[in-house]
């Protein structure tokens, strides 16, 4: 099982946080019952997610 290093998850920790971000948006506009808005944000905080997930591992693959 390979690990992260510190500073790779320093850099990727605002993407976490913008992620969150459009979670609790998503939250929001479902609780609204405005679901094409509450689909919009799922939508980009799974891109954020997933965008630093493939950095992470872009990252590890370089050092192997």
């Amino acid at each position: 099982m390979a690990t992260v290093p510190a500073a790779a998850a320093v850099r990727t920790t605002p993407l976490l946080l913008v992620a969150v971000l459009f979670g609790a948006v998503a939250a929001f506009f479902a609780s609204q019952a405005l679901w094409p808005l509450t689909a919009l944000a799922v939508v980009i905080a799974a891109a954020v997610l997933a965008g630093g997930v493939w950095m992470i591992g872009r990252r590890g693959s370089r050092e192997l």
